[in-house]
């Protein structure tokens, strides 16, 4: 009887042994596969306005669309990232969604794409505030504001709409806009009311859809520089020492129009208006952020 249980323990200990190089063979088989897996081929489709274009991008590279596609690819060796950039400068929302309801190339992008951004809402903010920021009446800037934000609901709403009818999956990414006058002309509280009501709209719209998602980007571009409340503060000092002249209206104007004589450390010394290699990176890494939440192919 010893003998067959001494027999009967030594075939155990060996079958365990076999079955421990089994497992490790197993999982270095599927380690190396892989391993040595081609990447995963994923696109995004990029649409909008002149931040899409890359408007400001000192090296014309496409901002933040180029930046982003080097950031996934990097940081994710099985990930092989493609971007279309179909950005447009000066385009107001209807403007973009007139292309992506008749411009076949756009929508065979978008049907095809694993990933969307969109950035809408700062041209349409820009000819509001140009035939209205030089208003003194409150009362009525306020009116025609609430009128503003009522027809671009429906206008971001329609654009939502209908680049969930070209592709129902994929998820959206869709950026917010800032204030590119602010550190010129921080005592024009108007302006950065809009352009925070604006945001307030496309996000609100945004959650009703499914899978999109707004990246605010409105405080770290419209503060530049002036991060702490310290510096913000003096920045509000300096303006006020200006007096008068800030509310110019051919001032106001000009810098609506791109044209100024300060600087944002954030956005282009071309026109102080759109953003320079920094300013994308800063809406590459707000982006990057969004997608590592709610993908699983990017790593956090």
């Amino acid at each position: 009887m010893k003998r067959t249980h001494k027999k009967t323990h030594k075939i155990r200990f060996w079958l365990m042994i076999l079955a421990t190089f089994m497992v490790a063979g197993i999982a270095f088989v599927i380690y190396n596969q892989y391993q040595n897996r081609p990447p995963r081929a994923v696109k995004l489709t990029a649409v909008g306005d002149s931040l899409t274009q890359g408007v400001g991008d000192p090296k014309g590279r496409g901002g933040y669309t180029y930046l982003i596609r080097k950031k996934v690819n990097d940081q994710n060796p099985h990930v092989k990232m493609s971007t279309a950039n179909f950005g447009i400068s000066g385009e107001t929302t209807n403007q973009i969604n007139n292309r992506v309801v008749h411009s076949a190339k756009l929508r065979r992008s978008l049907r095809t794409a694993d990933v969307i951004t969109v950035t809408t809402g700062g041209n349409d903010l820009l000819h509001f505030l140009k035939n209205n920021v030089v208003d003194n009446n409150r009362t009525q800037l306020n009116g025609r504001l609430t009128h503003y934000q009522t027809s671009y609901r429906q206008r971001v709403n329609r654009l939502f709409t209908d680049i969930r009818k070209v592709n129902s999956h994929s998820p959206i990414f869709v950026f917010g806009i800032y204030n590119p006058v602010y550190v010129y002309f921080p005592q024009v509280s108007f302006i950065s009311r809009a352009v925070a009501a604006n945001n307030t709209v496309t996000k609100s719209v945004a959650q009703k859809h499914s899978q999109i998602y707004f990246i605010p980007i409105n405080k770290p571009l419209s503060d530049g520089q002036y991060r702490t409340a310290k510096s913000r503060q003096h920045l509000r000092q300096r303006a006020a020492a200006i007096g008068n002249q800030s509310n110019d209206a051919n001032e106001i104007e000009a810098l609506l129009n791109g044209n100024a004589t300060q600087s944002n450390r954030y956005l282009s010394t071309e026109d102080h208006f759109h953003p320079n290699q920094i300013g994308y990176q800063i809406m590459t890494n707000l982006l990057y952020k969004q997608l590592s939440q709610h993908l699983d192919w990017v790593k956090g």
